[in-house]
């Protein structure tokens, strides 16, 4: 079977429906971080004009025969991919949802989920439903959205894109589906049964006490936090390091002193004494280093008097 025949159009109230393959979908989501990481395609915001036709180009390349052209198709599941990770991101921001690394999808109670998306149309059709392409999405988009930048300049790219590629005909239009065909989809309830979570999971979830209007304001507010939390933490490995490192320090001396103490003719009872007096007093031991060699016995010697 060739990819022309792996994918359909549905017909219905007048509108062709293009159901795109799950490979289809992987092939696009591909193509599309390639040329993201390059500076010809994409800079600070967005994608220059004309890269569908590139993406036209390469999928052309990599599944030949599959009919999938720069406008209708490519442009249309461009934009729903990059309308869905934006509102998976707005809704992690969220307390009460989270990060699935698993399943790939977002976790969170049905009715929290129904009351966010009045308010979010863009995150219907995510509820129980794998979103496999979100980490290189998010390769791909991540800084935008964090940023706010570019969430306009898609519109305005494909009016300009639509202005320098010549049509034959005029395009029907073309509703995508919000799946492919082949892309896992898993029920919630077999979800909130299993109550374990990945560690990758558990660093996606952001807590947030206090929500702003602009929900680009509250993710910047969650990675401040996550932020500080690192500094913290960071901070105490300093700490425990620097700990560490004088206690290296200070049992070097100590050797380096019994030794200095042997040399200097010392045994027995008065090197145990010696000894003793350096763990009371480690100064002492600093203070017999300082001392020329010739000073140094007496002052030993001296010591060990002074504390019986």
């Amino acid at each position: 079977m060739n990819q022309s025949e792996s994918s359909s159009v549905a017909r219905g109230r007048g509108k062709n429906k293009r159901i795109w393959t799950y490979y289809e979908d992987e092939e696009l989501i591909k193509a599309l971080y390639e040329i993201s990481l390059d500076p010809k395609w994409k800079s600070e915001g967005d994608f220059k004009n004309g890269y569908c036709s590139v993406l036209e180009n390469e999928l052309k390349a990599r599944l030949p025969g599959c009919g999938l052209s720069a406008i209708p198709h490519i442009e249309s599941r461009v934009r729903h991919f990059r309308t869905k990770y934006g509102a998976i991101e707005v809704m992690l921001a969220k307390s009460g949802f989270n990060w699935d690394d698993n399943r790939k999808m977002v976790q969170c109670e049905k009715q929290q989920y129904e009351a966010h998306c009045k308010d979010n149309p863009d995150a219907k059709g995510l509820y129980g439903i794998a979103f496999p392409h979100f980490d290189t999405l998010a390769a791909i988009y991540g800084k935008d959205i964090a940023t706010g930048e570019g969430v306009e300049g898609l519109g305005e790219a494909v009016i300009n894109m639509e202005k320098e590629i010549a049509m034959g005909e005029d395009c029907p239009v073309v509703e995508e589906d919000m799946v492919s065909m082949d892309t896992p989809q898993l029920s919630m309830d077999n979800r909130n049964s299993d109550n374990s979570t990945s560690s990758s999971s558990k660093r996606r979830k952001k807590h947030k006490d206090n929500m702003s209007s602009d929900p680009f304001l509250d993710l910047a507010s969650g990675i401040r936090v996550d932020l500080n939390k690192a500094s913290q933490h960071f901070g105490r490995m300093a700490e425990v390091m620097e700990m560490e490192a004088k206690k290296d320090q200070m049992q070097e001396l100590q050797e380096k002193s019994v030794v200095e103490l042997t040399r200097l003719g010392f045994g027995g009872s008065e090197l145990l004494k010696a000894a003793a007096v350096f763990v009371k007093v480690p100064n002492q031991m600093t203070m017999l280093f300082a001392l020329p060699e010739t000073l140094r016995r007496e002052f030993i010697l001296n010591m060990i008097a002074g504390n019986n």
